[in-house]
């Protein structure tokens, strides 16, 4: 971790429950907390956080150009940030460009279209549909 001290980068890893999605070294991450965004870099103030659905943008990854981007879609879970590591603890990552931006969107269609009659209902749907917005966000790359 030297050379990460040297270069001000931090480490983020990506967990699911399946295997470690992702483990390098960035100059910046920004986190889909259920809150909003917030980005982190090397000497971050330590926080945990609760994820929401969203993209998780990578800037800066090792061994690329200092400008590029890597996006991942979570789906939920954790974040623990510290001084110069990421954490993301969720239960679906998924690399946008391994997303089918047109099956999103017709499964967004379809959960839109979808009746619900009673508060459990109607919450299970708005919370599904809040998941296939930002998976087709994701996908698009805005």
């Amino acid at each position: 971790m030297a050379d990460a001290k040297q270069s001000g980068t931090v480490r983020c890893v990506v967990v699911t429950p399946e295997s470690t999605s992702l483990d390098t070294q960035a100059r910046s991450v920004t986190l889909p907390l259920y809150d909003g965004l917030r980005g982190v870099g090397r000497g971050h103030s330590p926080f945990i956080g609760r994820l929401g659905a969203g993209e998780v943008r990578i800037v800066g990854e090792q061994g690329g150009p200092a400008d590029a981007v890597r996006r991942l879609f979570v789906e939920g879970g954790f974040v623990e940030v510290s001084h110069d590591a990421v954490t993301v603890i969720t239960q679906r990552a998924i690399a946008a460009e391994r997303i089918d931006a047109a099956a999103a969107r017709a499964d967004l269609a379809r959960i839109i279209g979808t009746r619900a009659a009673g508060d459990e209902a109607i919450e299970a749907k708005e919370q599904a549909a809040q998941v296939a917005r930002a998976l087709v966000r994701t996908a698009g790359g805005r």
